[in-house]
């Protein structure tokens, strides 16, 4: 079956939809328009979520220990949600700097990891994060690490038949600091040349403190988000106040991405970036002792 129009009441009834290979979900468009424009699809049975309860707002888990963000809600509605902002304001602050503003209105959370782009902002922090996604499948439900959501640019482990409905995110406990950063050296709604979040756990006060958990994920310079385990490794064990802390990390960094060149830079450049990208996230979370949110 090729082109139409499905309206699903329920997630069963857009599991059931989707079953069908030439059909493809839809909330905000974003991503539907964006590969439209790419040429990437065409003539697809498009199933709508809009009226599906459940899929939107913010709500805490029942373990107490982690935040469900319902897949079809809009970055800008995340932005400004009182909870997400109490608990973790790193994901809203990055959720708030997403694009510009059409694309903070209509796309959605969902929708943004179907993608897979690998240089857009929520997969970098939520893998960061240890943020999972749960896939809606006839006859039950599987939940996956964002981090193995993608497999590739735009391409993604999903299954025809399968629906992301929520993303469950953990809280940072008290001794936890995170961090989102990333580079637009041109315009403030374009892709980033390079970002980098980081997530933290810190033993101690002033600069006797130490690391003694580290997350790195770089965005932008690979086919999907990098996990940058050496570098986080090396950070692990150091004070947050010995000048030699970042020994070897940017090194790490550069061997574990894999750039490409293009107009916003080449490889190299980028890579350098990587690095120093890191660094900054890094800093800015140990300074503020809190998370932060996004910026250039």
């Amino acid at each position: 079956m090729s082109g139409g129009f499905a309206r699903p009441r329920t997630v069963e009834e857009a599991v059931e939809a989707l079953a069908d290979e030439d059909a493809l979900p839809i909330a905000g468009g974003v991503a539907v328009a964006l590969l439209t424009n790419l040429g990437l699809v065409s003539g697809r049975r498009l199933v709508a979520l809009g009226g599906i309860p459940g899929l939107r707002g913010v709500v805490r888990g029942a373990d107490g220990a982690t935040l469900e963000l319902g897949a079809a809600t809009p970055h800008a509605r995340l932005a400004e949600d009182r909870t997400l902002i109490d608990e973790l304001p790193v994901a809203a602050g990055m959720f708030g700097h997403i694009g510009n503003v059409r694309v903070r209105n209509w796309g959605t959370v969902g929708g943004n990891l179907a993608l897979a782009e690998p240089a857009q902002d929520p997969p970098v922090l939520l893998s960061a994060l240890g943020a999972e996604v749960v896939i809606e499948r006839s006859g039950g439900s599987r939940q996956l690490p964002v981090a193995e959501l993608g497999d590739g640019p735009m391409s993604t482990v999903l299954e025809p038949g399968e629906l992301i409905t929520r993303v469950v995110v953990p809280v940072l406990a008290a001794d936890e600091r995170s961090a989102y950063l990333k580079f637009l050296p041109v315009t403030a709604d374009d892709y980033a040349t390079v970002s980098a979040a980081v997530r933290l756990r810190v033993d101690g006060a002033g600069d006797d403190a130490v690391i003694t958990q580290a997350r790195i994920v770089c965005g932008a310079v690979g086919p999907v988000p990098v996990d940058c385990t050496v570098a986080a490794e090396l950070l692990v064990g150091r004070a947050i106040g010995d000048e030699e802390r970042y020994a070897g990390v940017a090194d790490a960094v550069a061997t574990a991405v894999s750039p490409k060149s293009d107009h916003r830079g080449d490889a190299g450049y980028k890579r350098e970036m990587a690095g120093v990208m890191v660094r900054r996230a890094v800093d800015r979370a140990l300074a503020s002792g809190t998370v932060s949110g996004g910026a250039r």
